[in-house]
């Protein structure tokens, strides 16, 4: 019988070795008894993998961390170095993620890289490298949510046009539009300093980088720049919030009903602050231009929290051809509402502020149709409801809810716009 008594329900990587001392699995655990625990199960409970993982096992050793964010980062390393066994099979043989900041870029940028890639990808001596991680799902969400502490590009640089997340502010400044810019030498600092802050939390120093953080907030409120110290303050409590964010891979493998359970908690919390009934069905529109030209709107569904690709709507604006975000809002309310044979939605989530919020209004009270509506602000996460501005924690449930379906537009949109701008410079191309 395997000895458990020494492990502790803490976070922390634990470490299972056969009777020669070999490593044969890494994993890591917001709590390292229950987990390890859950392998003692019975059989019948366990995929073969993990059957035949246990019969071979002979004890277990743990690591314990400050937190599941740094337990995150430490099974990566480990599995780095030791490349244990079933870490290689427990994939099904896919390839692992890696994270490679291209330091020696004098504008470095964040590349996610499978394993394969990796070998075929030049790495320079001034890059680094961190992984590899088990699930890529796992790490793309851990490097989305660092984002919004130090944004960062992941996208090759254009020239003079900022990239898509600049919108969302994961990206800023941008590394494309840094060069036409009056403070050049000021915003190239800035971002260096995002990317090497990120290799620090990555290299698991980020108690360090958040007391920087947090004087330089000081300092910006002294100079009385508080617009400036609350955009510091918010990445500030957005990196706090990583390490108390659920990573557990096994989470979500082990219970297929994880992700509904996470999406019913979203939906309640939600219809709690709004003060309605829960909305099972959320819609999110959300508009796409270049100068106004080829602007595109973009309607995407969730149902009980849950995506749902095949309600997808796009349109291709008609009636504007000059920037007017809110006019073109109105539009796509307009058309969306016209389609009287689908779903009527629970809940309107409009990109914008006011503004947006209040067109969108008009547009269905001239219609007679009773929906609730809300728009999430760009600039500071604040949803804007027809009683008032609502500043939700960035751990609220609520807000990532809105959070993620809101990027889900930005991100349908902007194809939509590109699929379009592309088409026109073929046909450009082909009548010179």
């Amino acid at each position: 019988m395997i000895d458990l008594s020494h492990i502790k329900p803490v976070p922390g990587v634990y470490i299972f070795k056969d009777a020669h001392g070999h490593i044969l699995y890494v994993g890591k655990a917001v709590n390292l008894v229950r987990r390890v625990k859950q392998y003692l199960q019975k059989e019948n409970t366990l995929s073969p993998k993990t059957v035949l993982l246990i019969s071979q096992m002979y004890s277990v050793s743990t690591i314990e961390t400050t937190s599941e964010f740094d337990a995150l980062l430490l099974e990566a390393k480990l599995i780095g170095q030791y490349k244990p066994k079933y870490n290689s099979i427990a994939k099904d043989d896919k390839s692992p993620l890696y994270v490679c900041l291209t330091l020696s870029e004098a504008l470095p940028r964040v590349l996610y890289l499978r394993g394969k890639q990796l070998g075929a990808t030049k790495i320079h001596k001034q890059d680094r490298v961190f992984g590899p991680f088990q699930s890529s799902r796992v790490a793309r969400q851990l490097m989305h949510d660092l984002r919004r502490s130090v944004p960062y590009c992941t996208q090759k640089r254009r020239n003079g046009s900022a990239c898509f997340y600049t919108h969302l502010g994961l990206c800023s400044p941008c590394p494309s539009s840094i060069a036409k810019l009056p403070q050049n030498k000021t915003l190239t600092h800035q971002y260096r300093q995002n990317i090497f802050r990120l290799k620090d939390i990555l290299s698991g120093n980020a108690p360090v980088v958040m007391k920087k953080m947090e004087r330089e907030m000081n300092q910006l409120a002294n100079r009385n720049a508080f617009e400036q110290a609350e955009i510091k303050k918010q990445q500030i409590q957005a990196l706090y919030q990583l390490f108390s964010r659920h990573y557990d891979v096994s989470f979500y493998t082990d219970r297929p009903d994880a992700m509904i359970l996470m999406g019913k908690r979203q939906l309640d919390a939600l219809a709690q602050i709004l003060d309605i009934p829960i909305p099972h069905r959320i819609e999110c529109v959300d508009i796409s231009n270049t100068g106004g030209a080829l602007a595109t709107g973009s309607l995407v569904v969730a149902q009980d929290g849950i995506l749902d690709t095949s309600a997808y709507r796009r349109f291709r604006i008609r009636t504007l051809t000059s920037p007017n975000d809110v006019g073109m809002i109105e539009e796509v309310v307009l058309r969306r509402f016209t389609h009287s044979e689908w779903p009527k939605p629970d809940l309107l989530i409009i990109d914008g502020g006011k503004p947006q919020l209040s067109r969108a209004l008009a547009v269905l009270w001239r219609m007679n149709i009773g929906v609730s509506v809300i728009s999430l602000a760009k600039r500071r996460e604040e949803i804007y409801t027809p009683k008032g501005r609502i500043s939700l924690p960035l751990t609220s449930p609520a807000l990532h809810l809105v959070q993620r379906l809101r990027d889900e537009a930005h991100r349908f949109a902007l194809s939509y716009h590109r699929k379009l701008r592309n088409t026109r410079a073929f046909v450009t191309i082909n009548r010179t």
